[in-house]
């Protein structure tokens, strides 16, 4: 009978082991690799969205210069609260004009247009933006640090530049665009020795970006989350189909080792087997100085039962024999079969006179037995040889040479009888 029980989890397989560990690392680093770059890739989605945002921006406020500077500034009435540009008399213009009416107008070009959008939109808690300039007239305008950088990177001929950065404890989002001198604006900055093409400062737009960093930190525990789930049911199923197939790998062993140790036909050990447990049993009755007999067993005329009915019906004998001597047995003595028709028994514990009795229990057994199939019917008689350990023997195998000599002489007697040695 295959062995049913589970096996402790990969006990006795430490190639499965090895395959499995190397398998979950396999499939954890590849997920995870996979996960993270997703992780980076919808982070990167939504930085560009915020990043496009903030080009929008500043798009639009190179535009709304742009027209500006098209009409060379515009004017607005100068009423309470609207100041004079201090810096355009620097440049040499006069900002104020007076009109036929008596009202007077100052002149807003783009710079401090641009200013004046940004207080608007500041108040209004939009994204904020100003202008900075490396050669700024106005003080507001100095860059900061990262402006600095940007602007010199600039000269050396990138795009646009962005950064996250915490301003207190709120995250913005910073991204700043070049600004390239054109013949517009050269009745104000052509003073300062800027050329056609010339970066003369940059748009600094700032937009909040509280909102991006809750994005992106869901992003990650979704991640995280998504890949432990991911992980945990792939090796789980992995380990399931291998846990199977321990199982029935040992299934297999299990009855491998019983057909190592079995004879096919009658289901009783076979000659290795019980000529293995004969030297064993022999060791321990030596040690404990306790008796131990075999009785070895030959169907009488079992050829002639081949010949005439055939083998078929002979191994239907065969099988018929061993089982009534399976059933004569005690649990803990051993029986096998060890040629054609022979079987041999070891009977730990039991005397010479025991195991006698037990050879004619089994002989009267089997004899009063009839075999049939539905073509034959018939009964057969068997021989028996039994022997006991004596001091004499400094071996097993002496034992078995006794045994199979009363074998012999209860054949040569005439059969179908047991006889000692």
């Amino acid at each position: 009978m295959v062995h049913k029980n589970w096996p402790r989890p990969f006990q006795y397989f430490r190639d499965v082991r090895t395959f499995l560990l190397t398998i979950s690392v396999v499939v954890t680093v590849g997920i995870a690799v996979i996960y993270l770059f997703r992780y980076h890739a919808v982070n990167e989605l939504l930085i560009q969205t915020v990043r496009h945002e903030a080009e929008s921006f500043a798009q639009l406020i190179v535009l709304t210069r742009h027209w500006n500077a098209e009409y060379g500034g515009v004017y607005v009435e100068k009423r309470p609260g609207v100041t004079s540009n201090p810096y355009l008399k620097e440049l040499g213009i006069d900002p104020d004009i007076r009109t036929a009416d008596g009202r007077i107008l100052t002149m807003r070009n783009p710079a401090i247009m641009t200013r004046e959008i940004s207080q608007l939109a500041r108040r209004d808690n939009m994204a904020e933006f100003h202008m900075v300039s490396l050669k700024s007239l106005n003080p507001e305008n100095r860059p900061d640090d990262f402006e600095k950088r940007s602007l010199e990177r600039f000269e050396r001929g990138e795009r646009d530049i962005w950064q996250i950065e915490r301003s207190g404890e709120k995250p913005i989002f910073r991204y700043i665009l070049p600004l390239v001198t054109e013949e517009s604006c050269l009745p104000c900055h052509g003073k300062q020795g800027y050329r056609i093409g010339d970066i003369r400062g940059g748009v600094s737009v700032i937009i909040p970006a509280a909102g991006l960093m809750s994005r992106m930190s869901t992003n990650r525990n979704n991640i995280i989350i998504d890949a432990v789930i991911t992980i945990g049911v792939l090796l789980a199923i992995l380990y399931l189909f291998a846990w199977k197939l321990v199982v029935r790998l040992e299934d297999v062993q299990e009855r491998l080792k019983h057909l190592a140790v079995t004879d096919e036909l009658t289901e009783l050990k076979n000659r290795r087997y019980i000529m293995e447990q004969v030297e064993r049993e022999y060791q321990r009755a030596v040690r404990t100085g306790t008796p131990l007999s075999l009785v070895l067993i030959d169907i009488d005329h079992f050829k002639k039962v081949n010949d005439t009915f055939g083998h078929a019906f002979g191994d239907a004998v065969l099988k018929a024999v061993a089982r009534d001597m399976r059933e004569s047995l005690r649990t803990y003595d051993l029986l096998g079969r060890i040629g054609g028709e022979e079987f041999l028994i070891a009977s730990p514990g039991s005397t010479l006179e025991e195991a006698a009795a037990l050879a004619e229990r089994i002989k009267e057994k089997i004899r009063e037995k009839t075999i049939a199939n539905k073509d034959h019917s018939i009964s057969v008689t068997v021989s028996a040889g039994v022997t006991s350990l004596s001091g004499q023997d400094m071996q097993a195998d002496s034992m078995l040479a006794r045994v199979d000599d009363a074998l012999y002489q209860a054949k040569q007697g005439g059969r179908d009888r047991v006889v000692t040695a």
